[in-house]
C-alpha cells in the first residue's frame, strides 16, 4: 500500500472538518423539519420584505459560505489545485459568521458558559490562521 503524501493528508484532514460542518448543518436543519439550503431560500423570501437590503447582503454572504464549504469539502477530497485560494476566500466569511474551520469548536463551546464567547471568537480566528498557514506551508513546500 502506497503511503499517503503530506499534501493529501492535510487536504483530507480539512475535508473531514468541512464534512463535520456539513453533517451538523444538515442535522440541525432536518431536526427542525427543514430542507437544508432550500428552506433557507424559501424563508428568506418571506422576511426580505420586512428586513430589506441589509438582510439580502447578510443572507447572500451566509448562503455563499455554506455552499463554499460544501464545495471545499469536495475540492479538498479531489485535491483541486486551487484549494488554497478557495480557503482564503472563505476566511472573511467564516470570521464574519463565526464559523470555524475546526468545526469541532462549536460542539466544544456549546457546553461552556456564555462568558466564554470571547474565547470562542479567538478560537475561530486561531482556527482560520491554522488552516491558511498549513495551506501556505504546503504551497511553499511544493515550489
Amino acid at each position: 500500500m502506497k503511503p499517503i503524501s503530506k499534501r493529501s493528508f492535510v487536504l483530507y484532514l480539512w475535508a473531514f472538518f468541512d464534512f463535520l460542518y456539513i453533517a451538523r448543518f444538515i442535522w440541525l436543519n432536518l431536526s427542525q423539519g427543514r430542507i437544508p439550503l432550500i428552506d433557507d431560500l424559501r424563508y428568506f423570501n418571506e422576511i426580505y420584505y420586512d428586513q430589506g437590503g441589509y438582510a439580502l447582503i447578510v443572507f447572500s454572504f451566509s448562503f455563499f459560505l455554506n455552499v463554499s464549504i460544501l464545495l471545499s469539502f469536495v475540492f479538498f477530497l479531489i485535491e483541486w489545485k486551487y484549494y488554497y485560494w478557495l480557503a482564503c476566500i472563505q476566511v472573511p466569511f467564516r470570521l464574519l459568521f463565526l464559523v470555524p474551520s475546526l468545526s469541532i469548536l462549536p460542539w466544544l463551546f456549546k457546553i461552556m458558559p456564555a462568558s466564554f464567547f470571547l474565547v470562542f471568537v479567538f478560537a475561530v480566528v486561531f482556527s482560520e490562521i491554522i488552516k491558511v498557514a498549513t495551506f501556505y506551508l504546503l504551497r511553499k513546500e511544493g515550489e
